[in-house]
């Protein structure tokens, strides 16, 4: 029985749609499908699919069926073609008849037999006729045939290709071409007796008929036929040449291997042969991924891994199969209908009609597989060459892929056949695509051959000073004697005398004979000392005053590093109050500075410091480096002394100090070979402290059973009970107590009623610092505090690193009142504000904790460690005794760990990799980072390693790129540093510039709690392009423009506050873009002169679609895919047909092209889009908290 097998459209033409029929049937004899291609001689084009469907079938039906007058009963326009066809059936020649028979396989049986004994017979008289037309030139007549290995021989293949194109001078002849119109035909002819097909032999005559060397050489020694069949073989890959031209004996092959055991090995070879010899993949791409152990235990995976290589896609050995998506439905019925079956192993076995193929694709219901996004599959054969198999696939991967793949009313089976014969049509008409192209994700790189000499330009941005900074001996333009006698003028005035006595009863002073002993003897000192000793103001001007005592002031150069901003700029502003001003004393951290000629202590953050030792300064003019607060364990404070400890190498002279609180300081003793230790101890007036059943009591507070919580059992309740009624609470504040410890939140009821126990009870005003984790809790907690001291004298600020410096300054100004500060754990160290007397400890720190085999970071809260409660109760007895009221039970903070974990071992890693290749470029990352103090987690280190490569600043073999180079200049983000430099290139810079600077600062729109939907609403007014950053850039360059115009400050901070703007962000927005001008004019990428309003720097600003490509580019691969799952996709009647349902923003589903499922960040202006111009977004940051959430998101086109 005959059947429609498979009726293939295909927009081919520019005209309109073509069809392709298949028919198939089953022979008796052989119990096989045969199959047979129907298609019109001059394609019959029609304007929409469906029509070309119902056309084709109309051909179908009168190629086997023209004896019945079907016609009658078919509608107007098929009825018009089928008369079309019957005139065209009476014109055709008799040598066509047989298309029109009512067997259609039987006819082509026969009218191929006729053609096979006629070309037999014209061979054997050609033969007879020209027996010199099959015989090789004289040079090869006689040449030996030599046998080689199928690598050798690609090699000599590839040695002759290179040849020719670099000594074409080795042929003297004329250029000559294969134009003799009378000796193609023939050529063809006879190349199709020998088993060429007829593409492989159109190629071949078309590129000797093309001036070229290799076409003048082959036709200059060899006949037209001896030529082809030369460039043929030499082109063509083996698997394409007809039998004759195969190597008769592999005998060059090894035939003779080593043993194989164990399990291991037995299966490794299973899943090669198999994925080589049967699914065609090539064999040193399957030996790379089944290095990999996740691959080589899951097949499917595997495939999978295999088909993104093959469509360009990368796969990295932190990919996982990610459970989620909406598989295909298999329906049964389609499965048996088009002969497929499924397995015992759940392989789904498809035969196509049209070619000798079988598709094999692998099914799963509990991992939700085959799917868009994870297809295992794959193509076998016994005829077809793996590469064009490779290339058919590559169509269905691509086009599974796309949101179009099921036509309406097609099933997944049917959609596969569809794509797969219509490519296979394609191949049919045109020929085999080339091989290389097939190939291009699998081949390796390799680096072109070029001539001798060539007139290469200078790369673009080349940095103008090539040469190594090495910061030379530090030439102080005030000599010795003058700064000392500078130093005595100082030291003899009243105010001087007054610091220095109140200086001297720090306990720090009474070690600075001790101190300086030490650090004359020793180049590395480890100082420990309490809370409120005064090391950190103390000890680097005991180092200056020395020096300048011994006349050596003009060498002091003194860097202090602290943790964070707020630090740096608080302890030099003390320790510039103690030294008179004389400007001996500054600050550097990102943006700011301040510093003069005079200055010889520097206090700067880490960061600052590790930038300068990026950029190949090894701080030759530095006398001391004095690290503080060391124990933090922060990863730039861990780089920096990985840094220093291999600086004391290279650099004689330089001398280090560790400043630590009393928390684990023997690791620092250890690694730095046994450094000696200094004590200092603690000088803090006495803290009393209020644990949480000390307070329950006092504030009479009596909070309501919390939903949700950790609930006690009956003996453990009693024990509760009964421990705290020996300590003579009542009964109610038991249960407050019982109430509030089951609960994991933080109670700010409890933290106003504890704040107002204080404010009611205390004899005088004072500074209550409260600890809370994070910027939003500070927001809570003050909007409940607030109340309270409506008509009292108070103020309450938050303190956080999201303030600029001039908001954090604020807290340390004394008031005549109470003074309430809500602030993160930046307030635990190296600050101090003189008048809190009371500290409220809630308990809770946030804390980053990276995941390398996700990649996700996680925003976790928990509670602080013992050294943190320490350090935040040590806050209070600074100037005057304190109390702090710890929010946590006795029994709760012995279960507290002890120390924190280094921040190198649960953060990414990739920015602390680059910087290692930068300034060690010849040495091995992981190993480097292998001898800090806590080594991160290798896996850490492979993902760090894998970012980079995607970003492109390490090339595949782990050579440092020059994009690298230049991203590790720029003070940012990797990133975010790329797309500087993309703009740079594309003359988009001035945009690009606020995107990158918006993006490193602080948030740009307030969200203030009371106010949150104005504040979204008013953002939403400047929504912009369907992104984040094009709305913040918007909402910028509007304020920007206010300035421009001559308005002035007061105009521009109305309209910050009608729009909820940070006018504090816009100054450092501007600070920053002056900031990157500067670092991309001084990397050579821009000229000296240039502003970031340059015009020949910003030819196309306002292409929005360039500037989303920068944006894209920057931050590939952070991509997610926007869909609307089928079952969503609804239409409603109108009287003109149909018309698709609008859809509505929560039925849009988001997937993170690796990771699976995504959310949208509620704050995202696309938060509630409900039309998609695009299906894809990028985004800057992904976090997981509830869920994953996508931050900064911008719509990007598919086809930009």
């Amino acid at each position: 029985m005959i059947r429609l097998a498979s009726l293939i459209i295909k927009h081919k033409h520019p005209g309109g749609w073509a069809f392709v029929v298949f028919l198939a049937k089953i022979n008796k004899k052989t119990n096989e499908r045969e199959s047979i291609r129907m298609a019109p001689d001059q394609p019959y084009l029609s304007p929409t699919s469906l029509e070309a469907r119902h056309w084709g079938a109309t051909y179908a039906l009168h190629r086997f069926c023209n004896g019945i007058q079907l016609h009658l009963v078919l509608p107007p326009g098929p009825r018009d073609y089928w008369n079309e066809l019957v005139v065209e059936q009476k014109n055709a020649p008799p040598h066509l008849k047989w298309k029109y028979a009512a067997d259609p396989f039987a006819s082509r049986d026969e009218a191929k037999a006729k053609a096979t004994k006629r070309e037999a017979a014209a061979a054997g008289e050609a033969s007879s006729s020209k027996p010199s037309q099959g015989q090789a030139s004289a040079e090869f007549a006689q040449a030996p045939e030599v046998k080689m290995a199928t690598s050798l021989r690609e090699q000599v293949e590839d040695a002759i290709k290179k040849g020719i194109a670099m000594y074409p001078e080795a042929s003297d002849t004329q250029s000559s071409v294969l134009d003799d119109s009378t000796k193609v035909p023939e050529v063809h002819q006879q190349l199709g007796h020998l088993g060429f097909t007829s593409a492989q032999v159109r190629n071949a005559t078309s590129f000797l008929s093309q001036p070229s060397r290799l076409a003048s050489s082959l036709l200059a020694t060899s006949s037209p036929l001896e030529a082809c069949i030369e460039y043929l073989v030499l082109n063509l890959p083996e698997c394409d040449l007809p039998q004759r031209f195969l190597p008769a004996i592999n005998s060059s092959n090894s035939f003779i291997t080593s043993a194989h055991s164990g399990i291991d090995d037995l299966k490794r070879r299973w899943v090669v042969d198999k994925a080589v010899k049967e699914a065609g993949w090539p064999a040193h791409a399957v030996n790379e991924f089944t290095q990999v152990p996740a691959l080589l235990q899951n097949w499917d995976v595997l495939l999978v891994a295999l088909g993104e290589r093959l469509i360009g896609k990368k796969w990295t050995e932190g990919n996982q199969l990610e459970v989620g998506g909406t598989p295909f439905e298999i329906d049964a019925d389609e499965v048996e209908a088009l002969g497929a079956s499924i397995s015992d192993s759940a392989e789904l076995v498809i035969p196509l009609f049209s070619a000798p193929i079988q598709v094999h694709i692998l099914t799963s219901s509990k991992k939700a597989y085959p799917r868009s996004d994870f297809s295992p599959m794959y193509l076998t054969s016994t005829s077809v060459p793996a590469y064009v198999r490779l290339h058919l696939l590559t169509s269905l991967l691509v086009a599974l892929k796309s949101e179009e793949f099921l036509e309406h009313g097609e099933g997944f089976c049917m959609a596969v056949m569809r794509v797969l014969e219509g490519e296979w049509a394609i191949i049919e008409d045109n020929g085999p695509p080339d091989m290389s192209s097939v190939l291009a994700h699998f081949i390796p790189e390799t680096q072109n051959i070029e001539g001798p000499a060539s007139d290469s330009p200078v790369p673009f941005g080349v940095p103008r000073n090539r040469g190594e900074r090495q910061g030379g001996p530090r030439c102080d333009k005030f000599s010795d004697k003058q700064i000392r006698e500078e130093f005595e003028t100082m030291c003899r005035q009243d105010k001087y005398a007054e610091m220095l006595a109140m200086r001297k009863k720090l306990p720090a002073f009474a070690a600075k004979e001790d101190f300086l002993r030490q650090l004359e003897k020793n180049r590395v000192v480890v100082v420990v000392g309490e809370t409120g000793c005064g090391k950190t103001t103390q000890l680097p001007q005991f180092i200056l005053d020395a020096l300048i005592e011994s006349d050596k002031g003009s060498t002091a150069s003194i860097l202090v590093t602290q943790p964070r901003r707020i630090s740096a700029i608080s302890v030099a502003s003390r320790v510039s109050a103690e030294r008179l001003e004389d400007g001996s004393v500054g600050y550097a951290i990102r943006g700011e500075s301040k510093r003069t000629d005079k200055t010889k202590l520097l206090f700067c953050t880490t960061g600052v410091v590790l930038r300068r030792l990026g950029s190949g300064d090894i701080l030759r003019g530095v006398s001391h480096v004095m690290v503080d607060e060391v124990h933090e364990r922060s990863v730039d404070g861990d780089f920096l002394l990985l840094e220093l400890k291999e600086l004391l190498k290279k650099h004689p002279s330089l001398k280090i100090i560790l400043m630590s609180a009393t928390i684990n300081h023997e690791t620092f003793i250890k690694y730095f070979n046994d450094a000696p230790l200094l004590t200092i101890p603690g000088f803090a007036h006495p803290v009393t402290d209020k644990y949480l059943e000390d307070a329950i009591s006092l504030i009479k507070y009596h909070p309501s059973a919390p939903r949700a919580g950790k609930k006690k059992t009956d003996n453990a309740m009693k024990a509760f009970w009964d421990e705290y009624k020996s300590l003579g609470l009542d009964d109610a504040s038991i249960t407050a107590l019982h109430n509030i410890t089951r609960s994991d939140g933080i109670d700010y009821h409890l933290i106003a009623a504890i704040v107002n126990h204080i404010a009611s009870t205390a004899e005088k005003c004072g500074g209550i610092l409260i600890f809370l984790p994070g910027v939003q809790e500070i927001r809570q907690c003050i909007d409940v505090i607030r109340p309270l001291f409506a008509g009292r004298k108070a103020d309450i600020f938050p303190l956080h690193a999201n303030l600029s410096s001039e908001e954090q300054r604020r807290v340390f100004v004394k008031t005549p009142g109470w003074k309430i500060i809500a602030t993160t754990n930046v307030a635990e160290t190296s600050i101090t504000i003189d008048d809190v007397i009371y500290v409220v400890d809630a308990g809770k720190v946030k804390e980053t904790q990276y995941d390398p085999d996700t990649g996700l970071s996680r925003l976790v809260e928990q509670w602080v460690t013992h050294a943190a409660a320490r350090q935040r109760r040590g806050r209070a007895g600074r100037t005057q005794p304190g109390v702090c009221y710890k929010l946590y039970t006795r029994k709760q903070e012995l279960n507290m760990a002890k120390f924190p974990v280094p921040e190198i071992l649960r953060v990414p890693l990739e920015s602390i990799s680059l910087t290692v290749k930068v300034m060690r470029e010849e040495e091995d990352v992981k190993l480097f980072l292998s001898r800090a103090i806590d080594p991160p987690k290798v896996a850490a280190m492979e993902r760090a390693w894998s970012i980079l490569q995607e970003l492109g600043a390490v090339d595949e073999a782990g050579r440092l790129t020059p994009l690298g180079r230049h991203m590790s200049a720029l003070p940012v983000d990797l990133r975010l540093a790329k797309m500087l430099i993309l703009a740079t290139v594309f003359q988009c810079l001035n945009p690009v510039l606020t995107i990158v600077a918006t993006l490193s600062s602080k948030p740009l729109f307030l969200s203030p709690m009371d106010k949150r939907d104005e504040a979204a609403q008013a953002r939403a007014r400047f929504s912009t392009g369907g992104s984040d950053l094009l709305t913040d850039l918007r909402a910028y360059d509007e304020c920007h423009g206010l300035r421009s115009k001559g308005q002035g400050q007061a105009a521009i901070r109305s309209f910050c506050e009608q729009n909820f703007i940070s006018t504090t962000t816009i100054r450092d927005i501007t600070t920053l873009r002056n900031d990157f001008v500067l670092s991309l004019a001084d990397m050579g990428f821009i000229p000296l002169s240039s502003t970031p309003s340059t015009s020949a720097l910003n030819k196309n600003s306002e292409n929005l679609n360039l500037i989303k490509a920068v944006i894209l580019g920057g931050l590939w691969p952070h991509v997610a895919r926007v869909h609307l799952p089928s079952n969503r996709i609804k239409f409603d009647k109108v009287q003109a047909g149909t018309i698709q349902r609008e859809n509505t923003a929560k039925e849009y589903k988001i997937f993170d092209l690796r990771e699976g499922r995504v959310f949208l960040h509620p704050g995202s202006v696309l938060f509630g889009e409900a039309v998609w111009k695009s299906p894809f977004l990028v985004y800057f940051h992904k976090y997981l908290s509830s869920k994953v959430f996508l931050r900064d998101a911008t719509e990007v086109c598919g086809g930009i």
